[in-house]
């Protein structure tokens, strides 16, 4: 997401967004198959295997760019059991769900660590790693579960909006939906704006949860 490209962090960064990127688009594929389609199963992305989900120019483009993705995981609500709408809007709140339930796990073990001073018993490079991948993971996956919530085409939001509306307005989204990347484009490189949506959200959250813990 909306992170400036730093050697240092390279190695926790790609661990971090591997891990959330995989479970985020597994926990997609997983409900869908719950509610009765297989599609996402049928193309191996019922797996927690990075290797199926992570999109290599979009790792490249989040790593060293302003943003990135993973490979969308398919779904047809027409496969869906019970109500098709209501199916869509689980699907797509399931994957920021997912990283905000990372985030939390992963603060609460970074809590644990330095509560415990359990790193303090490790080898200089195996705290290093683990303590700097555990900051990075709890980083990500916050701001993964707020970035795609955004009510933007392609996001998760705009699908768990349009899908929670009446079917009148799905004319509207589907006209709106050709302007999504732009937008996406105008949060990212016009800081004002970007701080507004997407860091304060951000940073709200990120309070929550140290609230929380604390």
């Amino acid at each position: 997401m909306l992170f400036n490209f730093d050697w240092d962090s390279l190695l926790y960064r790609v661990i971090a967004f591997v891990i959330a990127f995989s479970i985020h688009e597994w926990a997609h594929a997983f409900v869908a198959y719950k509610l009765g389609d297989n599609t996402a199963k049928n193309e191996g992305r019922l797996t927690l295997n990075p290797v199926s989900h992570v999109e290599p120019f979009g790792m490249l483009m989040i790593l060293f760019g302003p943003f990135g993705w993973a490979r969308p995981v398919p779904v047809n609500m027409f496969h869906f059991r019970g109500n098709r709408r209501l199916g869509m809007v689980y699907v797509a709140i399931a994957g920021p769900l997912t990283n905000l339930i990372l985030a939390i796990l992963f603060l609460q073990v970074n809590w644990y660590l330095l509560s415990t001073g359990t790193l303090n018993t490790w080898p200089q490079w195996a705290a290093t790693l683990v303590g700097n991948t555990i900051a990075w993971s709890f980083a990500i996956n916050v701001a993964l579960f707020v970035f795609n919530l955004l009510p933007v085409a392609p996001l998760d939001g705009s699908k768990i909006l349009r899908y929670s509306l009446p079917r009148r307005f799905d004319g509207f989204f589907e006209r709106m939906e050709p302007y999504g990347t732009f937008v996406l484009l105008l949060l990212i490189f016009i800081p004002a704006l970007g701080s507004f949506v997407l860091y304060k959200p951000y940073e709200w959250v990120q309070n929550i949860l140290f609230s929380l813990v604390r």
